[in-house]
C-alpha cells in the first residue's frame, strides 16, 4: 500500500492468490455485500416468480419490477456516494416488510414453497439492510477507507 491509494485503506491483492480474507476490501465499507445480496435476491425472485404466481398472482408484476429495481440499486452501489447506500437501505427495509408479510400469508395459506422462498428473501433483505446502514453510518462519520490505529479505542485518563 503506497501513497497513491487515495488515502483509502485497501488490502493488497496478489495476482497469484485468490482473495479469501474475510471482511471488506475497503475498510468500513460493506456495499459489496449489499450488492451480492441484492443480485442473489433478484435472481431468486425471478426464478421463483412463475412457480409462486398461483399463490398471489397480483404480485407477479411487482416481483419482477422489484427484482429489476434491486438489481439496478446493486449496480449503482458506490463507496463514494451516500445516496446509493441510503437508497439501498430504503429498498432493503421495504423488502423486509413486504416479503415477511408475503411469507406469513403463504404460511397461513399452506403454501410452504412460497413461504420458504419469501422468508429467505426477507432474511436476505434484513442482512442487506444491516450492511447498508452500517456502511451509511461509517460514511456519515467519515470512516470509510480509514483503518484503525492501536490507540483509537483506548480511553485517556
Amino acid at each position: 500500500m503506497g501513497d497513491d491509494d487515495g488515502g483509502l485503506n485497501v488490502r493488497e491483492e496478489s495476482p497469484y492468490m485468490p482473495d479469501l480474507a474475510p471482511g471488506p476490501k475497503i475498510s468500513h465499507y460493506y456495499g459489496d455485500y449489499v450488492r451480492q445480496i441484492f443480485m442473489a435476491s433478484a435472481a431468486i425472485m425471478l426464478v421463483f416468480s412463475p412457480f409462486l404466481a398461483r399463490t398471489f398472482p397480483m404480485a407477479l408484476p411487482f416481483e419482477i419490477g422489484g427484482a429489476l429495481i434491486i438489481a439496478v440499486l446493486g449496480a449503482l452501489t458506490n463507496p463514494a456516494r451516500q445516496m446509493s447506500l441510503l437508497a439501498n437501505a430504503i429498498a432493503s427495509g421495504v423488502g423486509v416488510v413486504v416479503y415477511e408479510l408475503l411469507a406469513l400469508n403463504a404460511f397461513y395459506s399452506g403454501a410452504m414453497i412460497a413461504f420458504v422462498e419469501r422468508e429467505a428473501l426477507a432474511i436476505g433483505f434484513l442482512f442487506a439492510l444491516y450492511f447498508s446502514l452500517k456502511t451509511l453510518r461509517n460514511m456519515v462519520f467519515r470512516m470509510v477507507g480509514k483503518g484503525h490505529k492501536f490507540g483509537d479505542f483506548l480511553k485517556e485518563e
